[in-house]
């Protein structure tokens, strides 16, 4: 505990220098201070690649982040296109580890892949980034941008001779990525058309492609053609047992368990879950996670107070340089004594003035720290529910029970992920962010024994929180149904889901490729009475396809955020 706030004073004590050089100076550099600033940032970076690479919590991947914040204001103020991208591309990094704002990570990372872009002998670095962008939108379920992103790559990378290509060793991931969106004909053409087999090999400083390149094979293998006897499951197995962290044995343990329950090989199936388990309940520490947001808060708010102070010494040295200028005039002449003494009442007002915004400067942090933590209270409560039903769906023998805990624990996440964004944007919610992530919830829950695909088009709105919260719920109902009972006319399930603001209303467009049905459903049934209720609540208008009534349109009334 004593290193880490050690750790901490050394990096508030960093940022306050750098603020202060901004605030003093609006000039370049010159080459002294520019090799100091370079050697600064490399040693940050490297640290925080240390760090990272242990990946033995999340408190570490939090301190890598602190790291990473600092080397990249120095960047920016140095403005040295390299090294910011640099710094952008390790503040993307650890994002992805802490996955707490995917969103987030994707900026980053797409800001990254066009500074190297723009930098001679960069392409290939650029080349890499881009294919995290795909890998990021994977993270948050949205499949079609992730495929789309990958195409880009492959028809640029296609092009190249095996002598350029022997170098961008991120193909062999590529193919892992598409695995993960089930597109296992672009991942064997990765294979066969980017790169060779004899090229691939682990790198310490970056991936393990070859123990990725046998989860992938292992993939298309069971999953795309069916073959639970492959012998890329041996090997997989061979990486799980070699794995050099527990991260690492988490991630290979819990995919053998997916491998071996399609390949419907149930000894090693439970042997993998239950070790999946209990590394998971090791790792992911409820308090952990916890600490790791606090010290986000934290970082946040020693930001803001640290501007404060600046600002503040700033005004009193004008102050200062005000007053000795009004008495030397006043030597000089009797009218320079006068203007002095109304210079002196000015600033005194002007003092009586900072003191009172300095007040409610400190009050309005208290009240954004007490609302912070309600949120986190919240969010713990419903963390806390979700586990209680997960248990009960666990240890229930009863398919219907088990049906309703987990219609239950779609519902509380739809809660949860709402209080997420409202812990970060105040009062209003970033709606295309909120619906990717729920739909990212329902069909990793839903969706393991079925191919799912989803085409989102959704406009950048600010929803307040009485329109959001009933439709993110009335969206989960409409994903649930078309999962659990959709009879798709063509593999796999499809799912289109538009939401745009036009002529003052939000207009929602829901549609499957499941077999089209006039006859009206139960009227009894919990889940259409919840989205009646919630439909009511918003004054909403409901359309039903009259040749499929389980595709739907909505209008909401809806007027600039209100």
């Amino acid at each position: 505990m004593n290193t880490l706030n050690g750790h901490r004073g050394r990096l508030l004590g960093l940022l306050l220098a750098i603020n202060l050089l901004d605030c003093g100076s609006n000039s370049t550099p010159n080459e002294k201070e520019l090799v100091l600033a370079q050697a600064q940032i490399d040693s940050l970076i490297r640290e925080g690649n240390g760090i990272y690479a242990q990946k033995k919590s999340y408190n570490g991947f939090m301190q890598s982040m602190e790291l990473y914040d600092v080397a990249w204001q120095k960047a920016v103020l140095i403005k040295d296109s390299l090294y910011l991208a640099r710094t952008v591309y390790a503040k993307g990094r650890a994002y992805d580890a802490i996955n707490s704002n995917p969103q987030k990570t994707i900026e980053y990372y797409s800001e990254a892949a066009r500074l190297y872009k723009g930098i001679p002998q960069q392409y290939n670095k650029a080349l890499y980034i881009k294919h995290l962008v795909a890998h990021a939108y994977d993270k948050i379920g949205d499949s079609t941008h992730c495929i789309g992103v990958l195409q880009s790559l492959y028809d640029e990378i296609a092009t190249k001779s095996d002598s350029e290509k022997i170098n961008l060793p991120f193909t062999a991931e590529m193919a892992l990525i598409s695995t993960e969106v089930k597109n296992y004909a672009m991942s064997n053409a990765i294979l066969k058309n980017l790169t060779k087999r004899d090229w691939i090999k682990n790198d310490p400083g970056m991936y393990d492609y070859l123990n990725h390149y046998y989860l992938t094979k292992a993939r298309i293998e069971v999953f795309g053609n069916n073959n639970g006897n492959t012998v890329y499951l041996d090997s997989l197995a061979l990486v799980y047992q070699n794995s050099k962290n527990i991260s690492d044995s988490i991630y290979f343990g819990k995919e053998l368990h997916k491998l071996y329950k399609h390949a419907r090989r149930l000894d090693k199936e439970g042997e993998f879950l239950k070790i999946s388990r209990d590394l998971e309940e090791k790792y992911f520490v409820q308090s952990s996670m916890t600490k790791a947001n606090d010290k986000i808060l934290k970082m946040e708010t020693a930001s803001i107070e640290q501007k404060r102070e600046v600002e503040q010494k700033q005004a009193e040295q004008r102050k200062t340089y005000i007053i000795l200028l009004s008495v030397f005039l006043s030597i000089i002449t009797f009218l320079s004594f006068f203007l002095y003494r109304k210079n002196k009442e000015v600033n005194e007002k002007k003092n009586e003035t900072l003191l009172i915004n300095k007040a409610l400067s400190i009050k309005n942090i208290q009240n954004e720290l007490l609302n912070k933590e309600i949120h986190h209270r919240v969010k713990n409560n419903l963390q806390m529910i979700l586990s209680l039903v997960y248990m009960q769906e666990r240890n229930s023998e009863s398919d219907e029970v088990k049906e309703n805990m987990q219609n239950i624990r779609l519902r509380i996440e739809s809660i949860a992920e709402l209080h997420q964004q409202l812990m970060e944007e105040a009062d209003v919610v970033d709606f295309r962010r909120y619906i990717q992530q729920l739909v990212a919830n329902v069909s990793n829950l839903l969706g393991d024994d079925k191919k799912v695909l989803t085409y989102l088009e959704i406009q950048a709105l600010k929803v307040p929180q009485k329109i959001s919260f009933p439709l993110g719920l009335i969206i989960n109902e409409w994903i649930t149904n078309s999962i659990k009972y959709a009879q798709p006319t063509t593999t796999p399930l499809t799912i289109g889901i538009e939401i745009f603001n036009g002529n003052n209303e939000i207009k929602v467009r829901y549609r499957d490729n499941g077999k089209p049905q006039t006859e009206k459903p139960n009227k009894k049934a919990l889940g259409l009475s919840i989205v009646h209720l919630l439909l009511a609540q918003l004054n909403a208008t409901l359309k039903q396809d009259a040749e499929n009534i389980f595709n739907y349109d909505v209008i909401i009334p809806f007027t600039d955020g209100e």
